[in-house]
């Protein structure tokens, strides 16, 4: 077994490289908040992501994030997971996913027309699976890691 240790930052992927990205999953009155994304290359449903910058903090990327694709409408951010997933050309995501919590939904532009999705219509949303939206739009004592522990919530 191999540890995780990286090299020299990079402009781009590279095949078996590694990358840390940070996820927004926007909610707005309970419901999640996805977006319909028609721009050159890109098509289909996203959530706000980007790659983070080397040295970067991951909040302040979270909250840059909110910012761009929410219209500043972000009233609460909180880290709700931490996931890893293999990725392309044998390369590695560790992705940190950040809920944001809504006052107004926003308005959208030519290339991303935000989409309002019900708890109970939920569909797979890039690597993350229905359940996990689920839990990150609920956020009840239910899902709480920490419930029933006798322990703050964990992260992992």
């Amino acid at each position: 077994m191999r540890q995780a240790f990286f090299g020299r930052p990079q402009d781009s992927f590279v095949p078996g490289g590694a990358h840390v990205a940070v996820y927004v999953v926007p909610v707005f009155a309970g419901q999640l908040l996805v977006f319909d994304v028609d721009a050159p290359g890109v098509r289909g449903r996203w959530l706000p992501w980007t790659v983070l910058e080397y040295g970067a903090n991951p909040y302040e990327t979270a909250a840059a994030l909110g910012d761009d694709w929410c219209e500043g409408a972000v009233s609460a951010l909180e880290v709700v997971d931490v996931l890893s997933f293999p990725y392309e050309l044998d390369g590695w995501e560790l992705a940190l996913v950040f809920r944001a919590e809504l006052t107004t939904p926003p308005r959208g532009d030519a290339h991303r027309r935000p989409v309002l999705v019900a708890p109970g219509r939920l569909d797979a949303i890039g690597p993350f699976d229905p359940v996990d939206l689920l839990r990150w739009v609920e956020r009840g004592a239910a899902c709480d890691p920490g419930v029933g522990r006798g322990a703050d919530p964990l992260v992992f």
